[in-house]
């Protein structure tokens, strides 16, 4: 499982700007909008590539059978 790492910084103006890395696709905006409820009004929202990154690894393993007839 990802482990989320949020990078918080406080503007002199009293903005708070956070990036949050170590997550992709829908959960890394899952926390943004948890954070939002914490901090109160969202100005922007940015999204990284690694929000369009995908979310696990796929595997496919494919067999190639002979026809008999």
């Amino acid at each position: 499982m990802e482990r989320p790492e949020f990078n918080i910084t406080l503007t002199p103006a009293g903005k708070v700007k956070v990036e949050i890395k170590g997550v992709k696709g829908q959960r890394c905006v899952d926390l943004a909008d948890l954070l939002k409820e914490i901090v109160g009004k969202e100005d922007q929202r940015q999204l990284t590539a690694d929000y369009y990154a995908p979310d696990a690894k796929v595997r496919i393993d494919a067999k190639v059978r002979e026809s008999t007839g």
